[in-house]
C-alpha cells in the first residue's frame, strides 16, 4: 500500500472497517460509555494448534464458510462469487504471540489474513494480497482509529502461495515485532509518533482470527481496487489460503480478562483469577494492571480443555489393570469358558438320549406295524381258503 496516495490510503482505511466487518467488528465496545461487556475467557497458557485435522469447536469458532482439512493443514477456500471464510478463537490473551504457518491464496483481489484484534478494535495484522505472490503486509490498529494509513508495512516472501512461512506476531505492552521464518522484520514501540505516543497502540485483550476474503467486488473504491490488484476473476475459483498450524502464547495466566472503566488502556484490564478458598467455594481475586504479574496457571477453560486427557481405548484401560487384575479377568475367562464348554457337553449328551429314544420308539411302532400287517394278510387268507368257489391258480 506504499505505492498509494495519503488520500486514498486514508479512504482505503476507511473501507476496509466496512468491507471486512465480518472480522473486524466487535459485538460490545467496551470502551462505549454506555456499554456493559462480559468478560474475555482467557487462554492463559501456550499451545500449538495442527490444522490437518478437526479443531475443537469449544476452542475455536468457524463464524463463516468452512474449513477443508487435509494433511497439509486447513484450507479456507472461496468457493463461490463474493463468498468468504471466517475463523475466530473463542479464546483471548493479553499480550503474548502469536505464529502461523501459512499459504496465502493466489487471485487479484482476494485478502488472504491472520489478525489479533480486540473488542475495542485494537488490531495487529497479517495480510497477503493476492495479486503478490512474493510479499506479505503488516499493520496495526488503535481502538478502530482509521483517520490514517500510514501504519502498514510490506515484507519480501518467496513463493508464499505455494509454500508455508512462518509468520510471527510479538507483542507486550512496550513493543510490537513481526518476525517472518525467525526473521524480525519491523519493530513498532509503544511511545512513538506511529503509535501516537501509546494512544493508538493495540493494548487490549484479542482474539486470533483467520479470514480469506474478496476486496476486488462491484461497487468498491479505486483505492480499494488498486490495492487489492483489481476485480476478482470469478472463473478462477477457488481461491485457497492454508494454514498448517497456529501457536498461540498468552503472556499472562488467569479465566477471564475484564475491563474496567472505558480507556481501553492495558492499566484498565482486570486479569481474573478464581482460586479455592478456606471453605471450599470459589471467590475470584483481581489483579487491576499488567504490573501485578500472575504467578500460577489459573484456571482458564481454554486451558482446561486443552490439557483435558482423551478417553482411554480399551487397550489402554487393559494396561492400566495390575497383574492381580489380569489374572483375576483370566481366571473368569476361564472359568466361563468351562462352564460354556459343560454347558455345550451337557447338551449334546442330551439330544443325543433324546434321538436313541426316538429311534427306539419309532422302531416299536415299525414292527407293531408289521406284525399287524402279517395277522392282517394271514386272516385274508384264510378268508379267502374258505370260499367254496375259489379255485387256486394252476402251474
Amino acid at each position: 500500500m506504499g505505492i498509494l496516495s495519503s488520500a486514498v490510503l486514508i479512504a482505503l482505511g476507511v473501507f476496509l472497517t466496512v468491507a471486512n466487518a465480518e472480522y473486524t467488528g466487535t459485538d460490545c465496545n467496551p470502551t462505549d460509555s454506555n456499554s456493559s461487556c462480559s468478560a474475555d475467557p482467557a487462554l492463559g497458557t501456550e499451545h500449538t494448534w495442527l490444522f490437518n485435522s478437526t479443531l475443537d469447536s469449544k476452542l475455536w469458532d468457524m463464524q463463516t464458510g468452512s474449513i477443508d482439512y487435509t494433511s497439509e493443514g486447513a484450507d479456507f477456500s472461496i468457493k463461490t462469487e463474493n463468498a468468504s471464510t471466517l475463523l475466530v478463537s473463542n479464546f483471548y490473551i493479553f499480550f503474548g504471540v502469536m505464529e502461523a504457518h501459512v499459504k496465502m491464496a493466489k487471485g487479484a483481489g482476494i485478502i488472504s489474513s491472520v489478525i489479533l484484534q480486540s473488542d475495542d478494535l485494537d488490531e495487529i495484522d497479517w495480510e497477503w494480497v493476492g495479486y503478490n505472490t512474493s510479499g506479505v503486509q503488516s499493520d496495526f490498529f488503535g481502538k478502530g482509529n482509521t483517520t490514517t494509513s500510514d501504519r502498514g508495512g510490506n515484507h519480501a516472501v518467496s513463493n508464499a502461495d505455494t509454500e508455508f512461512h512462518n509468520y510471527t506476531s510479538y507483542w507486550d505492552k512496550d513493543r510490537l515485532e513481526w518476525w517472518i521464518d525467525g526473521d524480525l522484520v519491523r519493530t513498532v514501540n509503544y511511545s512513538e509518533p506511529l503509535t501516537v505516543y501509546g494512544k493508538n497502540y493495540p493494548q487490549t485483550p484479542c482474539q486470533v482470527k483467520v479470514s480469506n476474503w474478496p476486496v476486488g467486488i462491484k461497487g468498491q473504491s479505486v483505492g480499494n481496487l488498486e490495492w487489492g490488484g483489481g476485480y476478482v476473476n470469478w472463473t478462477d475459483v477457488p481461491f485457497t489460503m492454508t494454514v498448517s498450524k497456529i501457536r498461540v502464547q498468552d503472556f499472562h495466566s488467569g479465566k477471564e480478562y475484564k475491563y474496567t472503566g472505558h480507556t481501553g488502556s492495558y492499566e484498565s484490564i482486570e486479569v481474573i483469577r478464581y482460586v479455592q478458598s478456606n471453605n471450599g467455594t470459589s471467590s475470584p481475586r483481581f489483579w487491576k494492571s499488567l504490573l501485578m504479574i500472575v504467578l500460577s496457571s489459573g484456571n482458564s477453560t481454554a486451558q482446561a480443555e486443552i490439557t483435558k486427557k482423551p478417553a482411554k481405548t480399551l487397550s489402554q484401560k487393559w494396561n492400566d489393570l495390575s497383574e492381580g487384575a489380569h489374572i483375576g479377568v483370566y481366571v473368569g475367562a476361564a472359568v466361563v469358558g468351562a462352564l460354556a464348554v459343560g454347558a455345550l457337553t451337557w447338551f449334546c449328551i442330551k439330544q443325543r438320549r433324546n434321538g436313541r429314544l426316538q429311534r427306539a420308539l419309532d422302531d416299536g411302532s415299525y414292527n407293531a406295524e408289521l406284525s399287524t400287517l402279517e395277522q392282517t394278510k394271514l386272516r385274508w387268507r384264510q378268508s379267502e381258503l374258505g370260499r367254496r368257489d375259489y379255485q387256486p391258480v394252476q402251474n
